[in-house]
């Protein structure tokens, strides 16, 4: 459909409701949130809104719309790829391996595998493409959808946010190794010693944002979004201690957008984010063990930020802001520490655009160097000490759950690096004219990356892929979409060293 229909954003009001218990569902105190004048019930709160028959939109011939939505939903685990329904719903009796599940704006996926019992039916879902949804439609923003009250999702207790189960699924996922089909089957939890057959836990209830939130070894608190999106780091096994803090900084953050499908192709597609403001790292880390062990993890933190945006031509679009993290130390002696902070700003919008093959990337401006990470780096070692942190914030407007939205993905992605010389020069002066060894050094660098369809982090779908053998379904790929592989630019890259000679 190459006709122009441009639907109207409906406004979204979010109001707390002090000692008000929810209606229907869980009957548990949450803010009351309104999308289009209408209260969201408890459980379009959980699982999202239904999607609705709208003239000026086709969908994919193999789509089941389930018109009663998130009312038809009994529950769904925690890492939304398996959604039990009431059968008795309209629309679940057409669902079938192959076909394409639209339940809600959360509930969205090729259906790998369907099971009945006791008038439920067990639906596992895996990611899929925007048209593989859509065939025909265009939708756009009126006005800016303001990020600043989100709904926070959490994912803890998913497979891919525990460390046992994502190392496995890293050594494994070359290897044929079987998966007996058993294994997932339970919506309970059940702590076994092998990762592979712990059943999988119910999605809770969301419940404001989460504390001390579990993923792959670390604890996290992330925080979103009327100041910015970022999250606290802790890890601490006895023998490595690491903490930080890192925030994308923003003033009330909001984004605009537009799409357009025709004939199963995007034409269009545009996602810009406003608000932008900083960029605030901090860096603590220290090691008992020294050169004999290191850390190397890379993780999705469990949280999905979510605004419902509403229904445009009856789909129930979100807006949503999720992160991913990159951890790496190098202590060369043991009882070795090290700690750095450093601020800096930016400013104008961030996002993309796409159009008839052709894109383009908004960059902002900077950053600028409000404190220096190298004046900052502290600590002591006989030997040299390092660390990495890489932290990525991906905002989506799309449908689906967690990392396995379909949509329109923008990401900015902000990298440092900080490392010291040994403290022995302090005591041992080297002979005049010899480079020092106490030196100091810092990067930061600054990727965007964009893409329509999905795009999902590697240990996730690694451990998604170890899940989806249990069903004999094709493994899916990282991401999906245009481009292929996603958008990527480096918009800054700059390193610091003290004193300069360390350069070299």
């Amino acid at each position: 459909m190459r006709g122009r229909v441009v639907a109207g954003l409906l406004a979204v009001v979010v109001v707390v409701a002090t000692g008000t218990a929810c209606t229907g569902g869980a009957g548990r105190d949450r803010p009351r949130v309104a999308v289009g004048g209408q209260e969201l019930s408890d459980q379009e709160y959980r699982y999202g809104q239904a999607p609705r028959p709208y003239r000026a939109v086709t969908y994919q011939p193999d789509v089941v719309l389930i018109e009663d939505g998130a009312e038809a939903v009994r529950s769904v685990t925690v890492d939304g790829l398996t959604w039990t329904l009431d059968t008795a719903a309209r629309g679940v009796s057409d669902l079938a391996p192959g076909s394409v599940m639209f339940a809600s704006s959360r509930g969205v996926g090729r259906v790998v595998d369907v099971r009945h019992a006791a008038g439920d039916t067990v639906v596992t879902i895996a990611p899929v493409e925007l048209t593989e949804v859509i065939r025909d439609g265009e939708f756009a923003s009126e006005q800016p959808v303001a990020l600043d009250d989100p709904i926070a999702y959490s994912a803890e207790g998913a497979l891919w946010t525990d460390e046992s189960a994502v190392t496995e699924a890293a050594e494994t996922s070359t290897k044929t190794a079987s998966v007996r089909p058993a294994t997932f089957t339970v919506a309970a939890v059940h702590q076994a010693a092998d990762p592979a057959e712990r059943e999988r836990v119910s999605m809770p209830h969301p419940s404001g944002v989460p504390k001390g939130v579990s993923a792959n070894g670390f604890t996290t608190t992330p925080r979103c979004c009327r100041d910015g999106v970022g999250a606290d780091l802790t890890y601490d096994d006895g023998q490595i201690r690491f903490r930080a803090s890192v925030l994308l900084a923003m003033q009330n953050p909001s984004a605009r957008f537009r799409l357009a499908i025709s004939g199963g192709r995007v034409d269009v597609a545009e996602l810009q984010v406003f608000g932008g403001a900083g960029i605030k790292v901090s860096i603590q880390g220290d090691s008992r063990v020294g050169a004999d062990r290191q850390l190397d993890r890379r993780f999705t933190i469990p949280v999905d930020f979510t605004v419902p945006v509403g229904h445009l031509l009856g789909i129930p679009f979100t807006l949503s802001a999720s992160q991913e993290v990159l951890v790496k130390t190098a202590f060369s002696a043991r009882n070795g520490n090290l700690s750095a902070a450093g601020s800096y700003d930016i400013r104008g919008a961030l996002g993309f655009g796409y159009r008839d093959g052709d894109w383009g990337v908004s960059r902002p401006e900077g950053p600028i160097m409000r404190s220096s990470l190298v004046d900052s780096i502290k600590g002591i070692s006989v030997g040299a000490n390092g660390v990495v942190l890489t932290y990525k914030t991906t905002f989506t407007l799309g449908l689906g759950v967690l990392g396995f939205k379909a949509g329109l993905h923008f990401g900015f992605t902000v990298s440092t690096g900080v490392a010291r010389g040994s403290a022995l020069a302090q005591f041992f002066p080297l002979a005049p004219g010899t480079r020092g060894i106490d030196c100091r050094g810092a990067s930061l660098s600054i990727h965007l990356t964009y893409s329509v369809g999905y795009a999902i982090p590697e240990p996730v779908v690694q451990v998604v892929n170890f899940f989806l053998r249990v069903f004999r379904a094709r493994p899916i790929a990282a991401s999906g979409g245009i481009p292929q592989p996603p958008g990527r630019m480096k918009i800054f890259d700059r390193p610091q060293y003290e004193p300069a000679g360390c350069q070299s």
